[in-house]
């Protein structure tokens, strides 16, 4: 099994499965994911789909404009889409309307790791940055929310950006969990 590093960034781990033309990036929170999709979010010939943004609120960050369109199509086939649920099935409908479009397509999350590896097409690329790295990327990224920095202060007028603090670390120690996953991802994928 490989070993998860701590502080020192690992080369990306990738891997053609198919020769599709889908790339699948997998990664913890805060590991560069979307930094690497954005590059492809202007090019027509490519479908980004960042799927926290799929399942989520849509954030401030730009988004390709067939993402809207794979959502309500998910919807409209499965009614309120959670992105806890198994995720192949939405998968393997993203990669067939990517596919049909006669585009390359780019998927991005971590839910990625969730599907069959018999059913990923294209390429996986898995960011390997150093897991402390990716922690303090996410806490810092999180921690500047102002939608939930009012709630905290609501809740806690005088303490609200320590406790804000402690919450958002607290919840981002799953970078850790994340990490050793990925881990297990790439022994499934060296084996395939």
């Amino acid at each position: 099994m490989s070993k998860i590093y701590l502080l020192k960034d690992q080369n990306d781990y990738v891997k053609q499965l198919t020769n599709d033309n889908i790339i699948n990036i997998i990664g913890t929170k805060g590991s560069g994911k979307t930094t690497s999709s954005l590059k492809y979010i202007d090019d027509n010939n490519y479908i980004v789909i960042n799927c926290d943004r799929l399942f989520e609120l849509p954030s401030k960050e730009k988004e390709d404009k067939e993402l809207d369109k794979i959502r309500k199509m998910l919807q409209q086939k499965y009614g309120k889409l959670n992105i806890y649920d198994d995720f192949t099935k939405c998968y393997i409908d993203i990669v067939e309307y990517i596919l049909n479009k006669n585009k390359g397509g780019l998927i991005e999350g971590n839910v990625i790791q969730s599907v069959n590896p018999n059913n990923i097409k294209g390429t996986v690329i898995i960011k390997r940055t150093a897991t402390y790295k990716s922690f303090k990327r996410a806490v810092k990224r999180d921690y500047q929310n102002e939608y939930f920095m009012n709630l905290e202060k609501k809740k806690h007028k005088y303490f609200y950006k320590l406790t804000r603090l402690y919450k958002i670390r607290k919840r981002r120690k799953s970078v850790f969990k994340q990490a050793k996953d990925i881990e297990k991802v790439i022994d499934i994928l060296d084996n395939k």
